[in-house]
């Protein structure tokens, strides 16, 4: 309430004006401005601004707690993978343990931040943001010839708007790298990579489990057959030499010998002391860089095609002798390998006849599934080799 001019309390007014009370001010009370804020402090403010503090903190606890249940599942995964290791039954019988190490593998690479499945192409922003400012200038347009009705003429900016708004759609489409297919696969074959990563690791920890890992070693047949195509490749043909046996660098001098023998002479007796001098003396013979620079050009011009990080050995191992193993190398393109269950044939496969010899493997032959017979020529068990069409009888 207001009080009157005349009243002794003229120009004060009560603390509860307007409350149905009255509580006149004391003489000598200040009359300070109230205390102004650019927002109330109420309960519920406090309650919001607190439940945004407790939501960003949540977020990191929760982050945080996540990868600690990640790493915690991996350790207790692992101890039930060793233990499961030890019962015969569901290791050799059932898919169990693949089935836990996938689940290992997966859970480590989210912990990693490793991607997985099908790698993707990034997206294109800048095609994203220039699609989006168009179709948001052409859509703006479009509305603004409408505000009175529509106009026929509109149709052309709203063709438009939705062609952008499908470019920026489209950027997020179909961004899977698809895998080389130069290097088709044999009919029947199963790809180890696929687009769902638990399958794509499934494949690959079951073709692990089915290969012998001393094979794969450096010293191991797959190894020796990959290190000696890589040198082949690099054009270094001595560390190549060191990889294979000795009988298999005599057949090739003999029949570098045989195809020269018009220039050497052709006494069987000279070539055969030839060959042996090669193969005792190597790089210090006079003959020997010839001899390696034409070995290097033969294989170059068969297996210039060949990329050693695209080819695969076959997972089980082909005993055909006592020492003697064979190994199979075959184009995976992009496929990351392949199964096959059934007999298949393998389009550019190559076959490398190993052998174990003083406690080591060595490669005895990269034609055939037999050793090379020493001779003028020597014999390389190939049906149709041109040596030995031009022999008589």
């Amino acid at each position: 309430m207001i009080a009157q001019a005349d009243s002794p309390h003229a120009g004060r007014c009560s603390l509860n004006d307007g409350m149905g009370g009255t509580a006149p001010q004391e003489e000598g009370d200040a009359i300070r401005p109230p205390v102004r804020y650019s927002a109330p402090v109420t309960p519920e403010s406090i309650a919001n601004a607190a439940a945004t503090v407790i939501a960003s903190l949540g977020t990191l606890i929760g982050i945080a707690s996540r990868r600690k249940r990640w790493r915690n599942d991996i350790r207790e995964n692992l101890s039930l993978a060793e233990e499961l290791e030890k019962n015969s039954l569901l290791r050799d019988q059932t898919p169990a343990v693949v089935w836990l190490n996938t689940k290992i593998a997966l859970d480590v690479a989210k912990l990693s931040g490793q991607s997985l499945g099908t790698p993707k192409k990034p997206i294109p922003w800048g095609s994203v943001f220039f699609s989006t400012l168009l179709a948001a200038g052409f859509g703006y347009w479009t509305y603004w010839l409408n505000t009175g009705g529509f106009v026929w003429y509109s149709v052309l900016p709203g063709v438009i708007t939705f062609l952008m708004v499908m470019s920026a759609y489209g950027s997020f489409l179909n961004r899977e790298i698809l895998p080389n297919t130069d290097e088709e696969l044999p009919d029947g074959a199963t790809p180890v990579r696929s687009d769902d990563a638990s399958e794509e690791i499934t494949r690959s920890l079951t073709m692990a489990g089915m290969a012998d890992d001393e094979r794969s070693e450096d010293d191991g047949q797959l190894g020796i057959a990959f290190q000696f195509i890589s040198h082949i490749l690099a054009g270094e043909f001595d560390q190549a030499a060191d990889l294979v046996d000795t009988n298999w660098i005599l057949c090739r001098i003999q029949a570098w010998l045989w195809n020269n023998r018009n220039q050497l002479g052709e006494d069987l007796e000279r070539l055969a002391s030839l060959a042996d001098a090669m193969i005792e003396n190597r790089g210090d013979h006079d003959l020997w860089g010839e001899f390696t620079a034409s070995e290097i050009a033969d294989f170059q011009t068969g297996w210039g095609h060949l990329d050693p990080e695209k080819l695969g050995g076959a997972s089980r191992r082909r005993r055909v002798a006592r020492d003697y193993d064979l190994v199979v190398l075959a184009p995976v393109g992009d496929s990351g390998g392949y199964f096959v269950n059934s007999a298949t044939i393998v389009p550019g496969a190559l076959t490398f006849l190993m052998r174990r010899y003083e406690g080591r493997w060595v490669l005895a032959s990269h034609l055939t599934t037999a050793p090379p017979t020493p001779g003028f020529p020597p014999a390389w068990w190939v049906v149709g080799d041109p040596s030995i069409d031009e022999l008589e009888g």
